[in-house]
C-alpha cells in the first residue's frame, strides 16, 4: 500500500489529477478521522481537510519517501492546519475569558494518536509503555495545540520539566515503533 501511495503522491507532484484523485480518495479517510478529533466538528474538519489536500496538491514535490511514509505526512500537514485553527480560536477565546483551557483526559489522548496511524494496535501499546506525564504531555501539545509554558502551568510543573516529559516521551515512541 505504501508504495502505492507514494507512486500517486509522485505522479501528483507531476501535476495528474487522477493520480490526485486517487490519493485523496485512499487517504482522505483517515485525514478526516484526525481532524474530526483535533477540531470537535465535522464542518470545521472538512474546511481542513480541504486546506490540507490544497497543500498537498502544491506541495507533492517536498515529499522525501526517506523522511517517512505518505499517511504520516499528510496527517503532519493536517495536524499543522488544524493546530493552526486551534490557536487561533484559543487566541479569540483568551481575549474573551481569561479561562484556563480544558485538560483532556488521559483516555482520549492515546485513542487520539492510534487513530492517526495506519498500525493502530502498535502505536497504542507504545504509548501505554510511556508513563502518565510523558502520554498526557504528548497528547496535549500535539493534538489540543497546547505551547510548553500552557502545559506547565496546566500540569503545575516547571518549563524544563515538561520540555523533557515530552522529549523523552517522544523519544520513547520512535524507539518503539522502530522495533
Amino acid at each position: 500500500m505504501e508504495e502505492e501511495l507514494r507512486a500517486l503522491l509522485s505522479r501528483t507532484a507531476l501535476g495528474d489529477r487522477d493520480a490526485f484523485k486517487a490519493l485523496y480518495q485512499a487517504t482522505s479517510p483517515q485525514i478526516l478521522g484526525l481532524l474530526i478529533h483535533m477540531l470537535g466538528q465535522r464542518d470545521r474538519a472538512e474546511d481542513a481537510l480541504q486546506d490540507t489536500y490544497i497543500k498537498v496538491w502544491h506541495r507533492a514535490r517536498d515529499y522525501h519517501a526517506e523522511r517517512g511514509q505518505v499517511n504520516t505526512w499528510l496527517a503532519s500537514i493536517a495536524r499543522y492546519r488544524a493546530l493552526d485553527l486551534l490557536r487561533a480560536d484559543k487566541t479569540r477565546q483568551q481575549r474573551a475569558s481569561r479561562a484556563k483551557p480544558e485538560l483532556a483526559t488521559e483516555d482520549e489522548l492515546p485513542d487520539a494518536l492510534a487513530q492517526s496511524q495506519s498500525d493502530n494496535g502498535r502505536l497504542y501499546d507504545c504509548l501505554h509503555q510511556l508513563n502518565d506525564r510523558q502520554r498526557q504531555s504528548i497528547g496535549l501539545a500535539f493534538f489540543r495545540g497546547f505551547t510548553h509554558e500552557e502545559l506547565a502551568a496546566q500540569l503545575d510543573a516547571p518549563l524544563g520539566t515538561v520540555k523533557a516529559w515530552i522529549r523523552r516521551g517522544l523519544q520513547q515512541l520512535r524507539l518503539c515503533l522502530e522495533e
